[in-house]
């Protein structure tokens, strides 16, 4: 009898012991889910505000996410990271995250966030100057954008839809996809979005050379974005309404409209706006051949690119200034200006290169991480599986040794009794 109890404590023990669970790791996936969270959040604000922080946010969740070998992490950091790319020269690495990003959030039917990528793939094909297949992606995220539960997902690919047929040279679908996109957001005031339609509708309307149509748009873009408080559209559609005014040979409007763009950058402290506002001022004064005050403002864009280390605006200041001393037959400082540009473009290339180097090495690195990662998944699967195999098969052993001890029992206890 006590060994037929001991039997039983022999095998409830393994089942206890199997069933067992370090509940330890609760907390850390908690963070980890708060944490990649978010990243989420941070996305879009890094995405219109600040590339380096969306690049530093999404190495840092990925990396979380590989160490700790957390999907939604990995995938949330994956997305960030090909928003990043695609913007950055590297398009066809940052598609490839993206795509993989939203073979995750596909399987998982979030459908706000699949919206989100295939409108950034669509973004990744068009900067990579391939727009057809960007219109396919755009319009994946409309089909997509149509389940979602955000209403503002159905039309959110639209506008950059539009850019895509303005490439195309297609200006009337372009029209007709940017008018139901305003017509859309303004139904939810999204004033930003309003803004945007209205100045691609100015762009197109240029493009047609339709001066006072571009003209109100531009200025409907400006009031819009006023009302939605995004100073950097203002001072983008104040910037393309002076170059309007420009053209119509309306020059007090236009340095007007010229000085309200930059007074709007500076207070947004988007240092590549301010950089192209005091080059435009430059740009307006040497169109009116008044070269004085256009080498001011080439020269002031020279020295605030150069502080801010905006090298290829720096580098676009000097080639002007050149131009400028050109004009006027001053060749002395003419080939000075010129020398500048040769050591400024060794300059400006070997960071880029550098910087591209670098970020390479950091890709490479997490590449690694999540291979080995893989590796080791596999490892663990098959790790588990045996296991699982020779668990079964003691239990097995277990039962049988069991039942064969019960029978012993009872032909023995029979015999007693007899």
């Amino acid at each position: 009898m006590k060994l037929v109890i001991f039997l039983f404590f022999l095998i409830f023990f393994q089942f206890g012991f199997s069933q067992s669970y370090n509940t330890s790791k609760e907390l850390t996936e908690k963070e980890i889910q708060e944490a990649a969270t978010q990243s989420l959040e941070n996305w879009n604000y890094y995405l219109r505000n600040d590339l380096d922080s969306l690049k530093i946010d999404a190495v840092q969740i990925l990396m979380i996410g590989l160490v700790e070998k957390n999907d939604f992490a990995i995938n949330v950091g994956k997305r960030s990271l090909g928003s990043y790319l695609i913007r950055t020269g590297q398009q066809l690495n940052g598609i490839t995250y993206l795509k993989e990003s939203n073979t995750y959030f596909e399987k998982r039917e979030n459908l706000v966030i699949q919206t989100e990528i295939l409108n950034e793939i669509g973004n990744g094909y068009l900067n990579y100057g391939k727009p057809l297949e960007a219109e396919k992606y755009y319009l994946k995220s409309l089909k997509c954008g149509k389940n979602s539960p955000d209403p503002t997902s159905s039309f959110l690919a639209e506008a950059n839809l539009a850019q895509a047929y303005i490439n195309f040279g297609n200006l009337e679908k372009a029209k007709a996809i940017l008018q139901h996109y305003k017509s859309e957001s303004l139904k939810r005031a999204k004033f930003e979005a309003v803004s945007s339609a209205y100045a691609l509708l100015g762009t197109i309307a240029e493009i047609e050379k339709n001066v006072p149509l571009a003209k109100e748009y531009y200025r409907k873009s400006a009031d819009f974005g006023f009302k939605s408080k995004a100073l950097s559209l203002c001072g983008q559609a104040y910037n393309n309404m002076a170059i309007v005014f420009f053209q119509e040979n309306e020059f007090e409007k236009s340095l007007e409209y010229f000085q309200k763009a930059l007074e709007i950058r500076l207070k947004t402290k988007n240092v590549k706006s301010i950089s192209e506002s005091y080059y435009n001022l430059g740009d307006y004064y040497s169109g009116l051949e008044n070269y004085p005050e256009a080498l001011k403002y080439y020269l002031k864009c020279e020295k605030y690119s150069k502080s801010m280390k905006l090298v290829k605006e720096e580098l676009d200041a000097i080639l002007a200034i050149s131009q400028v001393y050109k004009s006027q037959n001053q060749w002395e400082l003419t080939y000075q200006e010129m020398e500048k540009v040769v050591e400024l473009q060794k300059k400006y290339f070997s960071e880029l290169a550098i910087d591209q180097s670098a970020d390479n090495e950091v890709f490479e690195s997490l590449k690694q991480i999540e291979l080995d990662g893989k590796n080791e998944n596999h490892e663990a699967k098959l790790i588990a599986a045996i296991a699982n195999e020779k668990y079964h098969t003691n239990v097995l052993y277990a039962v049988f040794s069991f039942a064969l001890i019960a029978l012993t029992f009872l032909v023995f206890y029979k015999k007693r009794i007899s």
